[in-house]
């Protein structure tokens, strides 16, 4: 972290200094809000059903007279009504926010609503199952943990207040007389005990109010701990984005400032390689031949270092993409690489059949992705071998598989083949004069497509190579284009 971010983060009050102004949690977005209202509102579907049961079964089975109890199912019956008609207004207006993604405020005091609807339906079950005497009290935490996860701390704290005033609420207002004292037991006890004594209404109240408030310093430490973490990561995972543009642009730059010197210097060598300066010593011949080969695959890796970065810095969305068939450009690629076997007596076979296979592509990418792998198939193969290639066409997708019978690839570096000159031993043993940048380009043009690329090898035996487009549907022509 830089010196100014690291007074930042530590002149902060641990507790609400800076957060008064933030009512949600700092750095959440309008999306990941809309999806826990979404989440609040279903849950909420589950608590109406689960309060009509409890009527139904207040009404119907006897165990609580049994036990000695007696459960009123009308305050059941209260609860699910306005937790299902306050739901049906939620989900209205959730509808209404999720059309605008930048809403991030109102969405935040629309979660505040909700908790509140939650905590006054729960502050009317307490009441209807005796105060003290039912466990719904319990419910209120996960509330207060949940308000700790969806606001910032300032107003977690204010919503555990909330909370805890109405988790409390039915018993200081039998305690004034406000509303009678109910039971689902002997009611003479309670009303004696603690309706009618301050100190134990008081401890009551406190023993309640501390609970919860542990509770929510508990949760908002830990949560105030990973937030600040995550802010970290996030800081310093731009700040690697940013190196990693760097070092790219750098790269780009440098490769660009040698390209000039290299053509130049290919030229001079070229000229004297061909007897334009006159006739060279059989020796100075042979030397400049090689300085010459060595040019040669030098562009060739400055070209493929520029090819890449451009392409690491493409979008699919910036990429001008058109209808092409992928089975002319396999042909004209195989016819090309069939040229290049000869030399070693290896031949090229295509299956690709009469039928069309348009998906939407960059044809130039097409090209040099098919010519790649095409070109490393046959640099691969053993003499006199046999490189398949095949077209795969399917409901949705087009699948190009190249089948070669070489030397393989380890299994251990088949997830490494196409990292950017990476290249295993045994393939530097066979074409030494590789610049290891070939697949590094394939996996960039597959993704700029959509696409997916699978390989499986067996060292010795040969590599299948099978690259997934998806295939571009033409919409059926309605009779007024016929006509």
């Amino acid at each position: 972290m830089s010196e100014a971010e690291t007074q930042s983060v530590q002149g902060r009050n641990p507790f609400f200094a800076g957060e008064a102004d933030h009512i949600c949690e700092e750095g959440m977005r309008a999306t990941e809000m809309s999806e826990r209202s979404a989440w609040f509102i279903q849950t909420r579907w589950i608590s109406v059903i689960l309060c009509s049961l409890a009527a139904i079964g207040a009404t119907q089975l006897p165990l609580g007279r049994m036990a000695g109890c007696t459960i009123d199912f009308r305050y059941f019956l209260v609860v699910s009504t306005l937790l299902a008609g306050s739901n049906l207004i939620y989900r209205r207006l959730a509808k209404a926010m999720v059309a605008d993604p930048s809403a991030k405020r109102p969405m935040c005091r629309f979660l505040a609503v909700q908790v509140v609807t939650d905590f006054i339906n729960l502050s009317i079950l307490t009441y209807g199952l005796g105060g003290v005497e039912t466990p719904v009290l319990i419910l209120f935490l996960p509330h207060i943990i949940l308000v700790t996860l969806f606001f910032s701390r300032f107003y977690s704290f204010i919503m555990t207040w909330v909370g805890t005033l109405f988790a409390t609420l039915p018993m200081l207002l039998e305690y004034q007389g406000i509303i009678p004292t109910l039971s689902i037991f002997d009611t003479a006890r309670k009303v004696a005990r603690i309706s009618s004594n301050p100190v134990i209404t008081a401890g009551y109240t406190l023993g309640i109010a501390a609970a919860y408030l542990v509770c929510w310093y508990l949760v908002s430490t830990i949560t105030a701990s990973l937030r600040l973490r995550e802010q970290e990561l996030e800081q310093a995972y731009a700040r690697l984005q940013l190196l990693a543009q760097e070092k790219s642009q750098v790269t780009l730059r440098a490769t660009h400032e040698l390209k000039a010197p290299f053509a130049a210097i290919k030229s001079y060598v070229y000229t004297l390689r061909d007897g334009y300066c006159g006739a060279l010593p059989e020796k100075a011949q042979a030397v400049v031949v090689r300085i010459g080969e060595r040019c040669d695959l030098l562009m060739e890796k400055i070209s493929d270092i520029i090819h890449l970065s451009n392409l690491r810095t493409a979008t699919p969305a910036s990429s001008p993409l058109a209808e092409v068939d992928l089975g002319a450009v396999v042909g004209k690629e195989v016819e090309e690489t069939r040229l290049i076997g000869q030399v070693r007596s290896i031949t090229v076979q295509l299956q690709a059949g009469e039928v069309n296979h348009p998906i939407m592509a960059a044809q130039e990418h097409l090209h040099t992705l098919v010519s790649n792998l095409l070109r490393n198939a046959v640099n691969y193969s053993k003499p006199g071998g046999v490189v398949e290639v095949a077209l795969d066409l399917r409901e949705r997708h087009i699948v190009l598989h190249i089948q070669d019978h070489g030397i393989g690839i380890p299994t251990e570096h088949l997830d490494k083949i196409f990292d950017e000159h990476f290249r295993s031993n045994n393939a530097v043993r066979h074409n030494p004069n590789s610049s290891g940048m070939g697949l590094a380009l394939v996996k960039e043009i597959v993704r700029l497509h959509g696409g997916d690329i699978q390989v499986s090898s067996q060292l010795g035996e040969g590599s299948r190579f099978s690259v997934t487009f998806p295939r571009l549907q033409h919409q059926p022509k309605t009779g007024d284009e016929h006509g």
